[in-house]
């Protein structure tokens, strides 16, 4: 009964993460996202930096802008204050600062170059002891203590940090530079300016800039305001342009809202900074617009590569799963091939033909494995049918060997009597020559022994002829043996060049199973199977070619044994045929006798001597009765181990239809 395959459910399924498909697009998104990204950082930190750089360069240049319409300012107050003191007007009230009209003058002088100046800030006249004296409002006060009246006095032209004004309460910077008179300084001439009109130009200039004086305390910024209740808020005596002695730079600071980008450029003459500030999250709008709109782009192109990476997968992961598919079909035992994608030119198209064609291979080889199972199924069929055969030949054989055995021996027992009865005629012949007064009776018993002699020896030749033809039967039947037996190793012959090709072909499957990988390896294991039921087959089919040698070689043995006893059997017929005549001449002798006593004494002689004869082919004839028998029995034993390898042949005909019907059973697996 062929063993029933169980098709068992592929448990092979890939996962989805596991999945080339997954994979390929998984990596195609990495190629095509990871590039993009790193150039929008890079093209993102790049635009930074080039704002970076342009706002820095930008707000440099403001600085400097600004720093010198800052500079215009102070020289124009500088030489302001510088002609109120070298205006005679001036040392003439220095003189006599008690005289009306030189006072007069001088305040004239003092309106006049106010109103050149227009900016809304007035000039004083101080002396050499601190104390203001003439001005255009205002009271006036000590300024002894102050400090730009101190280095004026020391004849410099200075400009003072912020300061309070003690007469009006508002932040201001005083200009004051001294009055000579011969070389001496005899007072100084100040110039009070009220920081907001920095403020103003600041607003005018810049929309984010301030001044800095000497001390760190932010003089005046473009966007607000600053008074004497709020400016200790915005001291900055750690920056860098504070503790740096570079007349220019840049540095970013957080303003304690934002960070921000700070250039700044100092003014010689006061040493006062001018700052010009930039958000440095304005600076970087532009490069992160330019950055959103290509990661927009990047992610449009991710998308556009993501389904290219889908359809690319599918591309690779179609084939494949249709060549798996196929492959799972063959691990099930069945021939499947592939359907689709055989028009590809590119190696997907190549190893589905592969695939089909290591399919059909395989199946033609199966197709060609089955066949030659079933034709050597048929053949240890016939093999058997024909031992069979000739174990009953080899039965019917034996059988007439003993019956040539128990003619055999039967011949030699008439032999024995026929020897008896010549002794009575030696008898006979010797009372004759012992007296011939009896010898007409002597003649007549003489002549009826004589009688059953001749009849004796027909009967034996008519044995001798029939075993004769007995023989011949045994001869015929031992070579229609020997025609079975060559038969039989024409058919093993057959059956080894069977086994030799189903060798080659599973050594071919093993071969296209190695091919086929992981997918090949339960069909490798046939295919081994295979080559050893083959390799048995071949086995089997050389021990059964040697048996039938030996058969062979046994029948031709027998059928020479045939011959001897053949050729003995002639030689016995040929000896009776001359005992025979010489019993019939003896008749005839006898015969003479009764006609004459004169030739009593010569037929005796005549008859001794025919009884010796006779007795010398009695022992012959005895003797090759024996060696018949003899013959007969071995041929009966030759026979018997015939019949014995016969029965081994049926038996090992039996084992290889055993093994046809296994190949069978294990080709059942594979669905044709």
């Amino acid at each position: 009964m062929a063993k029933v395959t169980k098709k068992t459910k592929n448990t092979n399924a890939v996962s989805f993460s596991n999945s080339i498909k997954t994979r390929l697009i998984a990596v195609m998104l990495i190629v095509a996202i990871l590039p993009l990204a790193i150039a929008i950082i890079v093209s993102y930190n790049n635009s930074t930096k080039k704002a970076e750089a342009d706002a820095i360069k930008a707000l440099n240049w403001q600085a400097w802008y600004i720093e010198s319409e800052y500079e215009t300012i102070i020289q124009k107050n500088f030489a302001a204050m510088q002609a109120i003191a070298a205006a005679p007007s001036t040392k003439t009230f220095y003189v006599n600062p008690t005289d009306l009209t030189s006072a007069s003058k001088a305040q004239a002088y003092l309106n006049e170059v106010d109103g050149q100046l227009n900016d809304g800030n007035i000039t004083v006249i101080t002396g050499p002891d601190g104390m203001q004296m003439l001005r255009a409002s205002g009271k006036l006060v000590d300024v002894s203590k102050r400090e730009y009246f101190q280095e004026a006095m020391k004849g410099n032209v200075h400009a003072s940090d912020v300061i309070t004004s003690a007469s009006t309460g508002a932040r201001q910077t005083t200009f004051s530079c001294p009055v000579y008179d011969n070389g001496t300084v005899i007072g100084v001439v100040q110039r009070n300016y009220n920081l907001n009109e920095f403020h103003d130009f600041l607003a005018e200039h810049a929309e984010n800039a301030y001044i800095v004086d000497r001390s760190g305390m932010m003089a005046a910024h473009s966007q607000f305001d600053i008074t004497a209740e709020n400016e200790e808020n915005f001291v900055y005596t750690d920056t860098p342009f504070m503790t740096s002695d570079a007349t220019s730079g840049s540095f970013t600071a957080f303003t304690g809202e934002y960070n921000a980008i700070i250039c700044y450029a100092k003014d010689p003459d006061t040493g006062w900074t001018v700052c010009c500030a930039q958000n440095l999250d304005e600076i970087k709008a532009s490069a992160r617009s330019s950055a959103i709109i290509v990661i927009i782009i990047g992610l449009i192109l991710s998308v556009l590569a993501g389904i290219v990476s889908l359809i690319m997968a599918r591309a690779f992961t179609d084939p494949i799963g249709d060549v798996s598919d196929s492959l799972s079909a063959l691990s099930d035992g069945e021939f499947k091939p592939v359907k689709r994608h055989l028009h590809r030119k590119d190696e997907f198209g190549l190893m589905v033909g592969s695939t089909n064609t290591v399919i059909q291979k395989l199946q033609d080889i199966v197709t060609n494995i089955k066949a030659s199972a079933s034709d050597v199924g048929t053949s240890s069929e016939e093999l058997s049918d024909m031992a069979n055969q000739i174990s009953q030949t080899a039965e019917d054989v034996s059988n007439a060997v003993q019956e040539i055995a128990s003619g055999a021996t039967q011949q030699a027992d008439e032999i024995q009597s026929a020897s008896e009865n010549v002794g009575r005629i030696g008898d006979a012949v010797g009372d004759v020559q012992n007296s011939t007064g009896s010898l007409s009776d002597l003649a007549n018993k003489m002549k009826e022994a004589s009688e059953v002699s001749s009849n004796s020896l027909a009967s034996l030749q008519d044995s001798s002829a029939e075993m004769t033809a007995k023989i011949d039967e045994i001869s015929k039947t031992i070579s229609a043996t020997q025609d079975a037996v060559t038969n039989i190793n024409g058919k093993v012959e057959g059956i080894a060049s069977i086994a030799t090709q189903t060798n080659l072909l599973s050594l071919n499957a093993s071969i296209e199973a190695a091919r086929a990988g992981e997918a090949g390896k339960g069909f490798a294991v046939v295919a081994e199977e295979i080559g050893k039921l083959a390799d048995d087959s071949k086995q089997m089919a050389d021990d059964i070619r040697k048996e039938m040698d030996v058969l062979l070689e046994q029948s031709k043995a027998a059928v020479q044994a045939a011959e001897d006893v053949k050729q003995g059997n002639n030689d016995q017929q040929i000896a009776l045929g001359e005992t025979l005549d010489a019993v019939n001449g003896m008749l005839g002798d006898i015969s003479s006798t009764v006609g004459g006593v004169q030739l009593i004494s010569q037929g005796a002689d005549t008859c001794e001597s025919s009884k010796n004869a006779v007795v010398d082919t009695m022992s012959a004839l005895s003797a090759i009765s024996e060696e018949n028998a003899a013959s007969s029995e071995e041929t009966g034993a030759s026979m018997q181990e015939l019949s014995a390898t016969v029965t081994t042949l049926a038996g090992s005909a039996n084992n290889l239809k055993d093994i046809a019907d296994k190949l069978n059973e294990e080709m059942s697996f594979f669905k044709s």
